[in-house]
């Protein structure tokens, strides 16, 4: 990966190269398509934080370029790779530019939960609540979801597809934004092995946010639970976009457990496989993340010696 990094900043036409193929391999490999356009938003990650913003811009602005060049050749509307680059890429230079700029991992993860949540608002403001579109196309695929038995016994599925409709939106967006995240850090470990080895990973151990914004997302959720409208529907999504920091406080805590202690590294695994078997993982996390905020565990339980 090291040898990776240092082909990607050797100069801009490497970066382009790297980051086009990239975006042309999410249609060759479709399997892949999501790790590769996260690499392709590393690429540009990269180079913002280690080279420049304006240098970075312009590897996003040409690889996009390319990449829909490639798209229209072979038959497939330019328009898919210009959503993607709305949608990942570009958020993932915005929050690289405010990583280079604020020297702060926890700054750049909360300002992909504020795009997460103006994009949120945008979509509101544009086309009004969008549950009952979601709805109609939930029971399309009404079907398909009772057949892969994904409705407990005995619960109502028209109620629970109401249900989720409401939250669809904040979690399409969520999941945007833990995208954007993911390809920062990506970036930002590419960055520290080629300046400073183990950089990131001591300053991920030590992440934590501060408790103004632990209010804010509290009093979103207390605002959920005790109203019923559109509004609260909204403050819902937006609560699923702000615990997305709050899922890699959560993973941060563990680390700088395990970092503290040297050894439980097989309940970081662990945790990581649970986290692509049940995706209901990623909120017991966040809620840890969340309650860090107060609690502070690694100064409570870090007891020993940093594992160097």
């Amino acid at each position: 990966m090291k040898a990776l990094a240092g082909f990607i900043v050797r100069g801009r036409y490497q970066a382009i190269l790297t980051a086009s193929i990239c975006g042309m391999l999410a249609f060759i490999l479709p399997p892949f398509s999501t790790l590769t356009n996260y690499l392709g938003a590393a690429v540009v990650s990269l180079v913002t934080l280690r080279i420049g913003v304006l240098q970075g811009l312009l590897v996003l602005v040409a690889a996009t370029t390319v990449t829909m060049l490639f798209y229209r050749l072979t038959g497939v509307p330019a328009a898919t790779i210009a959503v993607t680059v709305l949608l990942l890429w570009a958020p993932c230079w915005l929050i690289s530019l405010v990583l280079r700029r604020t020297v702060s991992l926890a700054g750049a993860m909360l300002a992909a939960a504020v795009l997460g949540i103006v994009a949120l608002v945008l979509i509101y403001a544009v086309s009004g609540d969008p549950a009952p579109w979601w709805y109609e196309h939930l029971l399309l695929i009404r079907s398909a979801l009772e057949e892969a038995g994904l409705f407990p016994q005995g619960v109502s599925v028209d109620a629970l597809l109401q249900d989720l409709s409401r939250l669809m939106t904040g979690m399409v967006v969520a999941s945007l934004a833990l995208g954007a995240v993911c390809s920062l850090l990506v970036g930002r470990w590419w960055q520290a092995l080629l300046v400073n080895p183990g950089g990131l990973h001591s300053e991920f151990c030590t992440l934590r946010f501060p408790q103004s914004t632990g209010l804010m997302v509290l009093g979103l959720m207390i605002f959920t639970q005790f109203t019923r409208s559109p509004a609260s529907d909204m403050a819902a999504q937006g609560v699923l976009v702000l615990l997305v920091p709050y899922l890699f406080a959560g993973l941060a805590v563990l680390h700088g457990l395990v970092a503290r202690h040297g050894r439980g590294k097989g309940w970081l695994i662990a945790v990581y496989a649970l986290l692509g078997i049940i995706p209901q993982t990623a909120l017991l996390l966040s809620g840890l993340g969340l309650i860090d905020t107060w609690v502070d565990f690694r100064r409570r339980l870090g007891g020993g010696k940093p594992e160097m």
